[in-house]
């Protein structure tokens, strides 16, 4: 039976211990961002990893170019986050200045006193902020790219010539409308021609290369949606069956996917020159994974914001004009109060699931465990 759905069927320790003897292995974009992101002893182990890896390392064209088109924001990012870190810390001083400023008597509180804390906290934090600053590693950071690129010579994939673009672009959009991972969870994507496809582009160079160079491929990644893993009940337990079943039917080969920090863990068993440094390498990953999640809650509990206010504006009119408050004038077009009722209702029940959707827990508060399928 398990040879019918060979998806199903999450590796034994031995089986995907059994896969690194031959593996290539396919790191995408942001476990390659890694190496700039992080503090200088981290850089450097996620580097000495790579350069164990080197004769079995390979990208995707693809990866190679979404690592390029985000590499300044990463590297930008980190400088501008010291005036970014200090507007932001004196906005919410001067709150706390304005608040102690109107208190007009206090039984206990010293005014001036309170004032002058939060002057000297604020002139230590700029000055440290300052300090930082001066030392950030920007050629140490240039040196690690350098490095990077380096160990990737000659083990990049061919670019897509534009008339497989437009083909894949068609396939895509089947396979998205059916929810066929990977990249169905980018379908939303709205930036340019083809980069909501950029996951399908690594999947399927990563296939063609299997066939080509009749080996296994291990591919490691920070993406945690549901279109690359399989998840039951918020337990990652290995790759979607889908994928491993179309990546054998494809190129005869057998397919495993590790997140990072895991792939961290095992690689350290194989490579005593990385060891000592995981556990320092692993922890500053998982304070990124935390970071990450917390930046997406905020964007997402945004834009959330922003639609409750459109509905709660919209329901507010229509109450206006079914409840014939002054000033509220019903357009011809929806004069009928039935239709204003019906669509009160929508907006009702809109508003009800964005307030839940808002409250429910995420689905996978996975910090980088080792998912049931892995451990190797």
């Amino acid at each position: 039976m398990r040879e019918k759905y060979p998806g199903w069927y999450p590796k034994s320790a031995a089986e995907a211990s059994a896969l690194w003897d031959n593996a290539i292995f396919v790191p995408d974009a942001n476990v390659l961002l890694h190496c700039l992101r992080h503090p200088a002893a981290v850089r450097e182990e996620l580097l000495r990893l790579f350069d164990a890896l080197k004769e079995s390392l390979w990208i995707p064209y693809q990866v190679g170019l979404e690592f390029h088109r985000n590499r300044l924001d990463v590297e930008l990012g980190a400088q501008d986050a010291y005036d970014a870190l200090i507007k932001d810390q004196e906005a919410t001083i001067e709150k706390a200045r304005e608040r102690l400023r109107q208190l007009r008597a206090h039984p206990t509180i010293s005014v001036p006193k309170e004032l002058a804390a939060l002057d000297m906290f604020s002139a230590d934090f700029r000055s440290r902020m300052a300090a930082s600053q001066a030392a950030h590693p920007t050629e140490d950071i240039a040196a690690s790219v350098t490095r990077l690129t380096q160990l990737l010579d000659g083990r990049i994939g061919d670019k897509w010539k534009v008339e497989q673009l437009a083909a894949l672009k068609k396939e895509g959009d089947d396979r998205y409308a059916k929810k066929v991972p990977p990249g169905y969870k980018d379908a939303k994507k709205d930036a340019g021609e083809f980069d909501k496809y950029g996951d399908l582009i690594i999947w399927k160079d990563m296939i063609g290369k299997a066939k080509a160079e009749k080996r296994p491929i291990i591919f490691i990644s920070d993406d945690a949606k549901e279109d690359w893993w399989w998840i039951h009940k918020g337990r990652k337990l290995g790759p979607r069956p889908e994928l491993i079943e179309e990546f054998q039917a494809g190129s005869d080969q057998d397919f495993h996917i590790y997140e990072f920090g895991q792939f961290l863990r095992f690689a350290a068993e194989r490579f005593p020159e990385i060891k000592a440094g995981v556990d320092q390498v692993e922890k500053s990953l998982q304070d990124d994974v935390r970071a990450r999640r917390k930046q997406s809650e905020a964007a997402e509990a945004s834009v959330t914001r922003a639609r409750a206010r459109e509905l709660e504006d919209e329901r507010d009119h229509i109450v206006g004009l079914l409840s014939g408050a002054p000033g509220a004038t019903m357009p011809a077009a929806t004069a009928d109060r039935s239709v204003l009722r019906a669509r009160l209702s929508e907006l009702n029940g809109e508003l009800q699931s964005l307030s839940l959707t808002s409250s429910a827990p995420p689905e996978d508060q996975d910090d980088g465990g080792t998912p049931a399928s892995q451990e190797a």
